[in-house]
């Protein structure tokens, strides 16, 4: 409901509404940290055109010899894909980050956490899209990995600017394969190889 301040002697207006506002997404200033321990980031969003979504979790995933037991560190949380009916082979799910301005990195990095267990694991994709428009994979993983968490380096000297990143989850051929990451970050690079 919105209602106008009418001055200190006239007292406020009627109230108006209800009326349903929605405040738009600023840019992330990199350097940026996110290890979803605070829940799904403001502004990242699951896309519309896939078959299912990324599920904020912690604890373990609700399939038996899949997925992380818990996140990186420890008692929190991180996003994965539940591979589980009524997902089918090659079914998609799409995460997008808020956009995130790189112009104070001189060598820009991507860094993050993949899990990736279970016999039928499928795929862990990553895409930049920067001011061009047009989207790139930077990176791109398939299969069982082990029970463990994998870092992820990638670098992006490539970009600038204004981007923002797409993950994507491809279920294999079984329920066996849930995916996971954590601890996403843009960052500046180390200067040499």
């Amino acid at each position: 409901y919105v209602q106008a301040d009418c001055g200190n002697t006239n007292g406020v207006s009627d109230s108006l509404g209800p009326i349903s506002l929605t405040t738009a997404c600023g840019v992330a200033i990199a350097p940026y940290f996110n290890n979803f321990d605070l829940g799904v980031p403001n502004c990242w969003t699951q896309a519309t055109t896939d078959d299912f979504d990324w599920t904020l979790d912690a604890n373990g995933t609700g399939s038996f010899g899949t997925g992380p037991s818990d996140d990186i560190t420890g008692g929190g949380n991180y996003m994965y894909i539940e591979t589980s009916s009524p997902t089918a082979q090659g079914d998609s799910a799409i995460l997008n980050t808020v956009s995130i301005d790189m112009s104070n990195l001189i060598n820009p990095q991507l860094r993050f956490y993949s899990h990736m267990y279970g016999a039928t694991t499928g795929e862990l994709s990553v895409w930049i899209t920067d001011a061009s428009g047009i989207a790139n994979q930077v990176f791109v993983k398939n299969g069982d990995q082990g029970d463990q968490w994998n870092e992820e380096l990638v670098m992006l000297s490539n970009y600038s600017g204004v981007v923002q990143f797409t993950i994507l989850g491809i279920r294999g051929s079984s329920y066996t394969g849930d995916l996971a990451i954590d601890n996403f970050e843009v960052r500046e690079g180390p200067t040499c190889p």
